[in-house]
């Protein structure tokens, strides 16, 4: 599988770093967790095929992690090709008519059967001949009357598992303890909500052979990256820092 951290920021955009979205790529075929603004910039930028894009995973309704899927479905509706298909899984059930009535009014049509809307719900949430994504519940927005709400992703492709975080809670109470218990090949973590003195134990005991931040503070930026790596120095496995169109290999 190839990672691309294509926005690598916290809630608002920085000096080096655009919102949050990663693209993952099996087989032929692209998938996205998170789109926020400009997701659909960034890959024109990186020469991606959008007609290969099957599933998009929101994290959350935040709009640093969903602001830019107005754009990308524009592009998936305009250039669309035979047999092209993309499912959006949003993590809220009535997200999915405030996003048709705000396509609407700006004159789309998402009604096309290039498009399709899913509800995520925990547990297997979606699999295809490349890979498999279960939906892990965390508490990132713990005043929200709907529950759950916000969501890590488990993404399996053959033997290889990652865990993809999205954004968790200030005192990390809802790190997922799945990491503590399994083995994981990769976590990306989120870095921007939580001290990294709270999230120190649950790190060194996490059963992972690399961990990757994302979603980046204004405190790790520039040349606070080096602070970030320094509290993550006596951590048993190797920990970067990404940044916006960084590629890795899982």
């Amino acid at each position: 599988m190839h990672i691309t951290t294509l926005g690598t920021s916290h809630g608002d955009s920085t000096y080096c770093r655009f919102n949050s979205s990663t693209l993952y790529e099996s087989g032929d075929s692209l998938y996205l967790v998170d789109c926020g603004a400009p997701c659909e910039a960034l890959l024109c930028r990186k020469g991606k095929d959008f007609h290969k894009i099957r599933a998009v995973f929101c994290t959350h309704m935040h709009n640093d992690h969903v602001g830019g899927l107005t754009e990308l479905i524009k592009i998936l509706l305009k250039y669309k090709k035979p047999g092209q298909h993309t499912t959006i899984f949003l993590p809220e059930a009535d997200a999915d008519k405030a996003l048709i009535g705000w396509l609407n009014a700006m004159h789309l049509d998402p009604t096309d059967d290039v498009i399709s809307f899913e509800t995520v719900k925990p547990g297997q949430l979606y699999m295809d001949e490349n890979i498999s994504v279960s939906a892990y519940p965390t508490d990132h927005i713990p005043s929200s009357p709907v529950k759950p709400c916000t969501f890590a992703y488990i993404i399996s492709e053959g033997d290889k598992r990652l865990l993809h975080t999205g954004d968790l809670w200030v005192d990390f109470h809802d790190y997922p303890k799945i990491l503590l218990d399994e083995h994981f090949d990769l976590l990306l973590c989120e870095a921007t909500h939580y001290k990294q003195a709270t999230a120190a134990p649950l790190f060194e005991r996490s059963k992972i052979d690399r961990m990757i931040f994302i979603h980046i503070g204004n405190e790790w930026h520039g040349e606070g990256e080096m602070k970030l790596y320094n509290f993550c120095g006596n951590l048993p496995y190797p920990v970067l820092v990404a940044h916006d169109g960084d590629e890795f290999e899982l």
